[in-house]
């Protein structure tokens, strides 16, 4: 993931548009005269599901919430990511900092090959008997990777040592620690272990169980360069399909989620803390509006876990609108509304879905709203029967109520109360006052956030944009080739600017001066956490081609890249089809008529261009 991926994971297309449109609801999406151009019928609309934007007026275009911005504030691609950045709270990296990442990236892979290795091997006995009692199948074990680290706990750094990596490189990147006397060990020891990836599938750290009596039970990787727990939500790579159709399901443990997805499943995550963050829910409120938590009956009165619920509640009403002149934008219905799954006596997930998948359905599928749920375990701790018992009723649940930003449930939720305490609203409101709906505060500017977790570690995040743009810049003569070939067609906004800039450039210079050209024009919009792409572009290691070759190669590439940008665009009318009745401008059916004939022909020229490849091949 690179730093635009953290910026734009910590946004909401919805807030930024907000800010210089009034977009009203249209189904899933929602619709406002297009900002670029004069118009009387809504033709712009803005994804929600997706991130994204599209006129299908005049302007028949769209993006990201990158390419809004650098649109409607006339900014280049560097402005606006210090813009955008300043606004989502990401400090944009250094050189320093970014080789840092980059290292602990390396050394957690390295780690999580030895681990894997390690399940295998005759010390890892109690680790797989362990799994067996669980019920996991080798497949399963296979897509969690999971692994065993040794107990003797110099395993890893020896053989992180052996593969170059200094002592101190494993200790920044979590998984060795070190002593006041200067000795390096293994954080994990004898334990079973469970690599943690972001929401994008990149590998940010370690939880490790343990198979004996240590403490602690659960051991996870200390924060690091790209390691914060505060900001993952473990499997949610692996349940973003799932949870868009089903609605998400928050589970307590590693092993839970892990279960549910072999069991069919695939919507079930585990959370990394004791109660969601604010970066967690910005990740599932991108997904679904339907949220779960499978929580377990014998925690309920716990006030570890109230304080939990309690926190996550007030994440979860925290405001998603967007401003514009003073006036909110988007009520809080935008938000996912977070329920609570409360599981049978004596019963983990894992053991209720084997028992009972119906049931496991079934209960995540009619949970109970958290205030509600809130009401009843806190209600049954109180005496409300005498006035110091009322009095704590308050204490617990009036800042709840403060924290909800509609005022239509607010009201509901403060008549709850007054009912609770046996009073009227207007008795209860003589005595604490009526509660004024929190706002979210917006980042500043001075927070210093650490890129996401697995930030920059990996680059090369799109190799057929990687190889389009290799082709095109070691090979002068396959610009002509290439005409067709678009900056909206490149999703990630680094290759898309070294192809704007690239068009920049003379065509009837030589190759060396206008690579010379495109450096200096990428040094004045492309800031520093970039500086290494365009090498690693030029650097990629590429298979010997002729000119026949090379061009049939290359206009293959722009087709799939083509079509892939023609999908998108389906994508997001079917969203608008989608509605009872459908929300149409003019010609629409038209234009999804154009988009289906525009892919046919790709593909019938994509197998065209194969077939030809493959025969010169031979």
């Amino acid at each position: 993931m690179t730093v635009v991926d953290d910026v734009k994971s910590r946004l909401d297309i919805l807030e930024v548009v907000g800010h210089h449109v009034s977009l009203a609801r249209s189904g899933r999406s929602y619709k406002a005269n297009c900002p670029f151009h004069q118009e009387k019928t809504p033709s712009f609309f803005v994804f929600p599901d997706r991130q994204s934007w599209r006129c299908y007026g005049a302007c028949a275009t769209g993006g990201d919430v990158f390419s809004f911005v650098m649109r409607a504030e006339n900014l280049d691609f560097g402005e606006t990511l210090k813009s955008l950045a300043q606004q989502a709270g990401v400090a944009l990296p250094n050189r320093e900092r970014r080789a840092g990442q980059q290292t602990a990236s390396q050394v957690n892979d390295e780690a999580l090959v030895y681990f894997r290795e390690m399940l295998d091997s005759a010390q890892a006995a109690q680790a797989r008997t362990y799994l067996e009692k669980r019920g996991l199948d080798r497949e399963t074990i296979d897509k969690f990777e999971l692994g065993f680290s040794p107990a003797n706990g110099r395993s890893l750094k020896d053989h992180l040592t052996g593969k170059g990596f200094t002592p101190d490189q494993t200790v920044e990147a979590g998984v060795v620690r070190t002593g006041d006397n200067g000795w390096y060990g293994d954080l994990f020891r004898g334990r079973l272990m469970f690599p943690i990836r972001d929401g994008n599938g990149e590998l940010a750290g370690f939880g490790a169980r343990a198979l004996d009596d240590s403490q602690p039970k659960y051991l996870n990787s200390p924060r690091s360069p790209i390691f914060d727990k505060s900001r993952i939500l473990y499997a949610l790579y692996l349940a973003k399909e799932a949870a868009r159709e089903r609605g998400l399901v928050i589970v307590e443990g590693y092993m839970d989620a892990i279960a549910a997805h072999q069991h069919g499943f695939h919507n079930v995550v585990a959370s990394m803390g004791t109660a969601l963050t604010q970066e967690q829910v910005a990740q599932v409120k991108r997904l679904t509006s339907n949220v779960v938590m499978a929580l377990d009956p014998d925690n309920a009165g716990q006030q570890a876990t109230l304080r939990s619920l309690e926190s996550s509640w007030k994440v979860f009403q925290a405001p998603v609108a967007g401003r514009s002149g003073g006036t909110t934008l988007f009520q809080r219905q935008e938000m996912p509304e977070l329920k609570i799954a409360t599981l049978p006596a004596g019963e983990d997930p894992d053991q209720l879905i084997r028992r009972s998948p119906e049931e496991w359905t079934r209960l995540t599928e009619t949970g109970t709203p958290l205030m509600e749920y809130l009401f009843d375990v806190v209600g049954n701790q109180v005496d409300t029967g005498n006035a110091q018992g009322k009095t704590r009723l308050v204490e617990l649940m009036f800042p709840l109520i403060a924290a909800v930003s509609d005022p239509v449930q607010q009201d509901q939720y403060f008549q709850a109360l007054a009912d609770r305490l046996g009073v009227t609203q207007e008795t209860l409101r003589a005595s604490v006052g009526r509660p004024a709906a929190v706002r979210r505060a917006q980042p500043s500017a001075n927070r210093n956030v650490q890129a996401t977790p697995s930030a920059f570690a990996k680059l090369d995040n799109d190799p057929i944009e990687d190889y389009c743009l290799a082709l095109l810049l070691r090979h002068a003569e396959l610009a002509e080739t290439g005409e067709d070939l678009r900056p909206e067609y490149f999703r990630r906004h680094e290759n898309r600017e070294i192809f704007i800039q690239w068009q920049r450039t003379s065509p009837d210079d030589g190759i060396d001066v206008r690579m010379e050209a495109l450096h200096g024009l990428m040094q004045g919009v492309m800031n520093e956490e970039f500086s290494g792409h365009l090498e690693a572009i030029l650097e990629k290691q590429m298979p010997p081609l002729d000119l026949a070759m090379r061009r049939r190669a290359f206009s293959d590439t722009v087709r799939r890249l083509e079509e892939r940008h023609l999908k998108d665009m389906k994508a997001e009318e079917g969203l608008r089809f989608s509605e009872d009745p459908p929300d149409l401008v003019d010609d629409s059916h038209e234009d999804v008529l154009q988009i289906n004939q525009r892919i046919r022909e790709n593909q019938s020229a994509r197998y065209s261009t194969v077939t030809n490849i493959s025969a010169g091949r031979r």
